[in-house]
């Protein structure tokens, strides 16, 4: 595999690319059935790989590696990009078409082989990847499935074999997973991991731009992106206007079938997940915040016939103060449990409270002040941020 050329490679990525685009809607009732991430969501999970894989594939048109000039006038240098080798991907359930994509298919084009481990929940889309590659004419062991519990992840990442571990997930197995290759010299890891993250909301805001992008930001997917937000960090000029309708929103959001089309939320992955998110509420409660939308346990009438035993939880929205050291709003939930933090100085206080967590992952500003955003982009510790320029 190695040794074809990348166009020779990027040939049977876009097979899979023309298969991901032909059948987005049937994969994203899949998606869908499977994670429980409402209908456009679970399109857009297949869409979002599709572009993925084009992108990989139409890189391999781009030229790769560089001759530059030498201190030595006879001599040149050169930097040229070779494969690592066996390549061990490791995601998640939340989207269960894209991120095994944005794994492999990068890997696969420059030439690397790769030994793909799904979330157990979800391996019903796994199991469409594998096929989809079979389809496609990827050689016999260049793309291999291995799916199982934390016991596989765990082999794959042991494994002598394995020179590069691509990871998505939960903060704990990716710090995890980051030790134990950095104990090895021949191993590299790259892990994205979880967040506790903040949308900055300050007094130059745009409230309607606000409200739209705090609610489809913490209660999308039922809360259970990495990149979702937990914590809205409000400027005390704007926070009542924005609070009000940002409660008033949480209150009515549609929870419920995510196959029908005019579902916001479906339901938690899990039973499990179910008594994380819970027990975060109860402790929010326990360390004394102001409850303002308490859905927790939806009502009878909210839950779609037929489907009473599903994992129903709708949003959770409470007050706190920033300057406590309270857990509700330190540590990651990954469900709809969003806390409103108020804050009356300038965009300085605003980024201390954003960075008073354990994660660095996103974040967002929404300012009609290019300098708050700007204050924002280069003092906010985070790798990915969002602001409405």
């Amino acid at each position: 595999w190695r040794g074809l050329s990348r166009m020779d490679r990027r040939g049977d990525l876009w097979e899979v690319y023309h298969e991901l685009r032909d059948r987005t809607d049937e994969l994203g009732e899949i998606v869908t059935k499977e994670c429980g991430k409402e209908i456009s969501e679970g399109r857009a999970d297949v869409v979002e790989a599709a572009h993925m894989v084009e992108w990989a594939a139409g890189d391999a048109r781009h030229p790769s590696g560089e001759i530059v000039p030498s201190e030595i006038a006879e001599k040149d240098a050169s930097m040229r990009r070779k494969p690592r080798g066996v390549t061990g991907c490791i995601t998640p359930w939340n989207f269960p078409i894209a991120i095994p994509y944005w794994h492999m298919a990068v890997a696969l084009v420059e030439g690397n082989t790769v030994v793909f481990k799904p979330a157990e929940q979800t391996p019903w889309c796994a199991q469409i990847i594998a096929e989809m590659f079979d389809d496609a004419g990827v050689p016999d062991g260049v793309f291999n499935l291995v799916q199982g519990y934390g016991d596989v992840g765990a082999a794959l990442v042991d494994d002598d074999r394995v020179r590069t571990v691509l990871f998505t997930g939960s903060a704990e197995v990716g710090q995890q997973i980051a030790a134990e290759t950095a104990a090895d010299s021949s191993k590299r890891a790259a892990c994205e991991m979880g967040g506790k993250n903040a949308v900055v909301i300050t007094e130059e805001a745009d409230l309607d731009i606000a409200v739209h992008a705090a609610v489809m930001s913490s209660f999308k997917t039922t809360g259970q992106r990495c990149v979702s937000s937990e914590r809205l960090v409000v400027h005390t000029d704007v926070y009542e206007e924005f609070r009000d309708r940002f409660v008033e929103v949480a209150g009515r959001v549609a929870v419920g079938d995510p196959l029908e089309e005019d579902t916001f939320m479906g339901p938690l992955i899990g039973t499990d997940h179910v008594e994380k998110v819970t027990s975060y509420n109860d402790l929010a409660r326990t360390e004394g915040v102001d409850v303002l939308v308490d859905r927790t346990d939806l009502p009878d009438e909210e839950i779609p016939d037929g489907h009473e035993d599903g994992h129903w939880v709708g949003p959770f929205v409470y007050e706190a103060d920033p300057g406590e050291p309270l857990r509700c709003t330190h540590e990651e939930v990954f469900g709809p449990h969003v806390a409103l933090l108020e804050y009356s100085g300038d965009i300085e206080e605003a980024v201390e409270i954003h960075n008073d967590v354990d994660y660095g992952l996103a974040g967002a500003v929404v300012s009609e002040d290019y300098r708050q955003i700007n204050y924002y982009r280069d003092h906010a510790e985070l790798g990915l941020a969002y602001g409405n320029l």
